[in-house]
């Protein structure tokens, strides 16, 4: 457990994890079992095995199909032409007096950055892994790895960026993705070295688009299968007047909107206190409020269908504040906070109760 960003939320570590998971795009790519496995709710106590196990696994499939090639280009001394003859290095070495010639000429590889990005993040899952079983999966993977002939060095960003994926090589982008989170997700060792806690930990703008991202990706993931749309939308402003004046109005992007038959929710999420106090008195933020009723109001024009309004705040430590419903001009408004040092289980059942809070059904059982 530790503290982060303004006004002190705890987070528990797995807590992150969760976030992680939801804020990534693997959810998308992953078969519906692998899904299952990682946001069934079974695995959240160990997520990083988990995810590590699917890295394996994966990896191991990638292995019997056979690895993509590359090339690499390489320059040696060689007894006969190979590719293009380095002239000046011949002459600097006197090559020529032992009867050989400097060579520089391509090569096939399988030791691709992306292949050497899964190696280390093998290794580095098998150190962070609590099953002993997972550790020793991943460490016999990066071995077979090696055994193709992968080195263990780790590609820099720049090589990684540069990668180039073919039609066939649509598996190494899942496992790209797989690797990039199970690193995201190293979890602090008791050990002297490098790993700390995730980098983002400890970048407060990283973590309000952590937590709004990975709110997004939450609810894409649990409610389009039951027929709603999730996005993030931006929409300008419904004004009239000259283009030169309306260029200096700012566009609305909400963070969510979520959207199903004859009816929308518009999400603001606030990796902040949502609850401030004035003159002694505990009130919603006026900023946010006024940001959210915007939002809403602009969003419901147009929309043939009933429009919701979502506050979610990350719950602040000695925060005062309580869950609140009201309706606001209209439009039905929730207010939310989520206790980000409860477990994977109850955050997942808190999101989706603060969504169904604003449905038609709900507002008429209360």
């Amino acid at each position: 457990m530790f503290a982060a960003g303004v006004g002190s939320t705890l987070i528990n570590v797995r807590s992150v994890w969760f976030l992680l998971l939801y804020a990534s795009d693997l959810l998308d790519i992953l078969t519906a079992a692998e899904k299952e496995k990682l946001a069934g709710g079974d695995r959240d106590n160990d997520l990083l095995d988990a995810l590590a196990d699917v890295l394996a696994a994966q990896v191991e499939v990638r292995l019997r199909s056979m690895l993509a090639r590359g090339y690499q280009s390489s320059s040696e001394p060689l007894a006969r032409v190979r590719g293009r003859i380095d002239h000046l290095g011949t002459e600097r070495r006197r090559l020529m007096e032992s009867g050989k010639i400097q060579c520089c000429y391509m090569e096939q590889t399988v030791n691709l950055p992306r292949y050497r990005f899964m190696l280390v993040t093998l290794r580095r899952a098998a150190r962070g892994a609590v099953s002993e079983s997972v550790s020793r999966r991943c460490l016999t993977t990066a071995q077979l790895l090696e055994r193709s002939g992968v080195s263990s060095m780790d590609p820099t960003p720049s090589e990684i960026s540069k990668e180039h994926y073919g039609h066939f090589d649509q598996p190494d982008r899942k496992l790209m993705a797989v690797s990039t989170l199970v690193r995201e997700m190293c979890a602090p060792e008791h050990s002297s070295g490098t790993d700390e806690l995730p980098a983002i930990l400890r970048n407060e703008h990283a973590l309000r688009g952590l937590f709004e991202k990975a709110i997004r990706g939450f609810y894409r993931h649990h409610l389009v299968p039951t027929g709603y749309m999730v996005s993030a939308k931006s929409t300008a402003w419904p004004a009239a007047g000259e283009n030169t004046a309306l260029a200096f109005l700012p566009r609305l992007n909400a963070d969510v909107l979520i959207r199903g038959p004859g009816h929308q929710t518009v999400v603001e999420c606030k990796f902040a206190p949502i609850f401030v106090e004035r003159h002694g008195k505990v009130m919603l933020d006026p900023g946010y409020l006024r940001q959210l009723y915007s939002y809403a109001s602009v969003f419901s024009h147009g929309f043939n269908g009933r429009t919701c309004a979502l506050l979610l705040g990350a719950l602040v430590d000695r925060s005062s504040g309580r869950n609140l419903d009201f309706v606001l001009d209209g439009i039905p408004f929730t207010v939310r906070q989520i206790d980000l040092s409860s477990r994977p289980r109850e955050i997942r059942e808190a999101l989706l109760a603060a969504f169904s809070a604003g449905l038609p059904e709900a507002s008429h059982r209360q």
